[in-house]
C-alpha cells in the first residue's frame, strides 16, 4: 500500500482575513488540486500557536487545519467538533456565490491561469497570461476576493462598460472567472507602465481627465492622487479605481467633485497608498 503525502498537500492558501485578537471567526480562500477554489471559515479559538501560523500557508495547512474533506463542496466551516474536542471541519456546502453580473466585454479568462509578478494589494496584481499582452507582457488584475466585494466589482465594471474607448482610463481587456466556468471575480486591464500618481504641478492635466469623465454624467467618487496616473513621457492622465464611481450625477453633484481636486492633489498623508497605488 503506497504511502500518504503530508496532510492537506494538494491545498494552496490563496488569502485570508484573520480576526487577530481570535475572538471572532477568520475567513480564507484556498485552491485545492490546482483547479477548485473553496471558502473556509474558522472560528475564534480553534487554533492554538502565534497569529503568524495563522496566515502561513505551510503550518497553517499542515499543522493546524485539519484534512480537508473530499467532494464537490466550495464552503466551509472549522471548528472543535463538540464530542471529541478536536479541530475538524464541522460542515461543508455546495453554495451559490455571488459574482459580477455586468458582463460586457466578450474575453472571459481563468484567473487561476494568471501569473503574478508583483503584489500591490490583497485583490491587485500585477500579473501575466499566455493570452494577453503578448510576449509576457504585464496587465492589472483586480479581484473580489471575497463575495461581500462583489458589489464594489460590480461598480467598477459597469463603470468600464461606460468610458470604454473614450481615453479615459486604462483599456478593458476582459472579465476573469474563478475557474474556467465559474462566478466572474474581477476584470483584466492594461498596465500602465512607469506611471506616477498626479500632484499639484498637475492640476491642469488631472482637471481635463475628471471633465472627461463627468461629461458622461460619471462622478469619480474618490479624488484620491493616486487614482490619477500621468503617463511616463506623455502629457496625458489615466484615471483608475472607481469602485466609488457613480452614474447619472447632477451638474451640482459634478462640480461639488472638481471643487474637491485641487486639495487632494496636494495631500501628502498618503491617503491611498504609502507608495504610487496603481488600480
Amino acid at each position: 500500500m503506497a504511502a500518504l503525502g503530508p496532510k492537506n498537500s494538494n491545498v494552496q492558501l490563496l488569502s485570508c482575513l484573520i480576526d487577530e485578537e481570535d475572538t471572532g471567526d477568520s475567513e480564507y480562500r484556498f485552491l485545492v488540486d490546482r483547479q477548485t477554489v473553496k471558502y473556509v471559515t474558522t472560528a475564534p479559538g480553534v487554533f492554538c500557536g502565534a497569529e503568524d501560523d495563522r496566515t502561513f500557508g505551510p503550518i497553517l495547512l499542515s499543522e493546524l487545519l485539519p484534512p480537508f474533506p473530499t467532494g464537490n463542496w466550495n464552503k466551509g466551516y472549522v471548528a472543535k467538533d463538540p464530542q471529541t474536542g478536536q479541530t475538524a471541519f464541522i460542515r461543508t456546502e455546495t453554495v451559490r456565490l455571488s459574482g459580477v453580473e455586468s458582463l460586457w466585454h466578450p474575453t472571459k479568462l481563468d484567473v487561476l491561469e494568471f501569473t503574478q509578478k508583483e503584489w500591490l494589494r490583497q485583490r491587485v496584481h500585477v500579473s501575466t497570461h499566455p493570452e494577453l499582452g503578448g510576449d509576457g507582457a504585464p496587465v492589472l488584475v483586480k479581484l473580489a476576493v471575497w463575495p461581500w466585494e462583489v458589489p464594489f466589482m460590480e461598480t467598477e465594471t459597469a463603470i468600464y462598460r461606460q468610458i470604454d474607448g473614450k481615453g479615459i482610463g486604462p483599456r478593458f481587456l476582459g472579465h476573469l472567472t474563478e475557474g474556467r466556468d465559474g462566478r466572474v471575480v474581477g476584470f483584466a486591464v492594461e498596465w500602465v507602465e512607469g506611471a506616477r500618481a498626479a500632484g499639484p504641478g498637475d492640476l491642469g492635466r488631472c482637471r481635463e481627465a475628471l471633465r472627461r469623465l463627468h461629461e458622461l454624467g460619471i462622478k469619480s467618487g474618490d479624488t484620491n492622487k493616486h487614482n490619477f496616473l500621468v503617463r511616463h513621457g506623455h502629457d496625458d492622465v489615466v484615471l483608475v479605481d472607481f469602485e466609488l464611481a457613480k452614474q447619472n450625477c447632477s451638474p451640482q453633484e459634478l462640480e461639488a467633485e472638481m471643487a474637491t481636486l485641487e486639495s487632494s492633489l496636494a495631500d501628502v498623508s498618503f491617503r491611498g497608498g504609502v507608495k504610487p497605488i496603481r488600480e
